[in-house]
């Protein structure tokens, strides 16, 4: 017995669906040169990327098989850095069209020109480093490196490397001479047609040049600008030297860190044991003025005896008021030091005071003067413009409840802590200068 089942559900759709079209649509031109036309269309709903032919180069077999060749190098290249083609096809109203993934983003001169800071420069050149690695690896050499085909995607700012247009590989026969781009090609590569990973070392270094990316990486920079064969032999090469120096300047800024720790350490120290010997000096006074009551209070009971016995013995009374008078002298003057005692008590004990307002000044000031100098990537001089201007600022805004004097004390204190944090600095800038003249010795590969 045969029962009818409704397909329907699970069956295969034949029309296209509502809205995403098969073919490309809203084409836009994007970029014409010599040869090349470069488009973007959209189609299943996505945009793309097209490259082809100018209508006058669209016949030329050269230029036809270069556009293949193209396509063939960039069909095997799967990195998250690098512009993914996945396929070749004839394009209504361009031609034959290598179809790539479109990318939303700038080009690396453009992104420059921007307020950039150095550890994002820094991130974008060891990606393009490790794009380019990775191309060599796969026996390719780009041979057209430049910031205008390096893209710098919106979305996180990471690098895109484009335009195979000139890369060369040793599998492919076609359309060897020399190419690139003047400014950013080696100078063997103006001269002979064959291509060596050593090519893009050169681009490579010029390209780092202009993203300025600190004295950190101008060693690296000058020998990747060397002749060809005192270069670095290959990107791993140059990865390796890049992880070496950026561990040597971690090395250094550690040793920087762990000398101004102890800097600060030695004069908390120093301002604590003051500290201690005012406290003790103070106590030292307090005990003195005690037994000075107590000999007062001393005094007056024999006074209060004497009395007495003056009450008792009429006879002697002159004689016992003049010892009363004598003592009652004495009183006052024990009463005089007494109240001198108790002033100065007083004036120690805003002595103290003084102190520890300015000792939290102090440390409140070192620790803005810590910060300010802390910033990466300035030297010396900016660093001591920053504390220095980190210490006026402190006084102006946070030492309203200290007295003139105390002001003094105090900046003169931060300015002695700037002054040593100097010497640091300049010591383990000679210390990282002599490392990298060391290094810097030429050597051959």
């Amino acid at each position: 017995m045969q029962q009818d089942y409704d397909s329907s559900a699970s069956g295969y759709l034949a029309d296209p669906f509502e809205g995403i079209s098969q073919v490309f649509t809203d084409v836009e031109i994007l970029r014409i040169s010599e040869v090349n036309v470069v488009a973007k269309a959209k189609r299943y709903g996505r945009w793309w990327l097209l490259k082809g032919l100018q209508k006058g180069k669209a016949d030329e077999a050269g230029y036809l098989q270069r556009l293949r060749k193209e396509m063939e190098i960039l069909i095997q290249l799967q990195h998250p850095n690098i512009v993914s083609a996945f396929a070749l096809e004839e394009v209504d109203g361009l031609g034959l069209c290598i179809v790539m993934e479109y990318i939303e983003g700038t080009t690396l001169k453009v992104w420059l020109q921007g307020e950039t800071q150095r550890q994002a420069r820094r991130r974008i050149a060891s990606e393009l480093t490790e794009a380019v690695g990775y191309i060599n690896s796969k026996g390719i050499v780009h041979r057209d490196l430049k910031p205008e085909n390096i893209i710098i995607t919106r979305n996180g700012e990471n690098v895109k490397l484009i335009d195979f247009g000139l890369a060369d590989t040793d599998s492919h026969a076609i359309l060897k001479q020399p190419a690139g781009t003047l400014h950013y090609m080696s100078p063997e590569q103006m001269q002979t047609s064959v291509a060596d990973v050593r090519n893009d070392i050169y681009s490579l270094g010029i390209i780092f040049q202009q993203m300025k990316l600190g004295h950190v990486f101008r060693k690296i920079i000058n020998r990747c600008l060397l002749p060809i064969d005192k270069r670095y032999p290959n990107v791993q090469a140059l990865q390796e030297a890049i992880t070496k120096q950026k561990a040597r300047v971690r090395w250094g800024i550690t040793v920087v860190v762990i000398l101004l720790l102890l800097i600060t350490i030695v004069s908390l120290a120093t301002l604590g044991f003051r500290q201690k010997e005012q406290n003790a000096y103070i106590r030292e006074q307090q005990a003195i003025i005690v037994a000075q009551q107590a000999e007062i209070v001393q005094q007056r009971e024999t006074m209060d005896s004497i009395q007495r016995q003056v009450i008792e013995n009429r006879s002697s009374q002159a004689e016992q008021e003049g010892i009363v008078t004598s003592l009652s002298a004495k009183t006052d003057v024990m009463a005089d030091y007494q109240i001198r005692q108790q002033v100065k008590k007083e004036e120690q004990w805003r002595m103290q005071q003084s102190q520890e307002r300015m000792s939290k000044a102090f440390m409140a000031g070192t620790d803005s003067l810590r910060r300010a100098v802390k910033a990466k990537g300035a030297n010396i001089d900016e660093r001591y413009s920053r504390g220095q201007y980190a210490i006026e600022h402190f006084m102006a805004t946070q030492t309203h409840n200290l007295t003139n004097q105390e002001k003094k004390e105090v900046r003169t204190c931060l300015f002695r802590n700037l002054d040593a944090y100097m010497k640091v600095w300049r010591k383990t800038e000679e210390q990282l200068n002599r490392m990298q003249n060391e290094y810097n010795t030429p050597t051959t590969d």
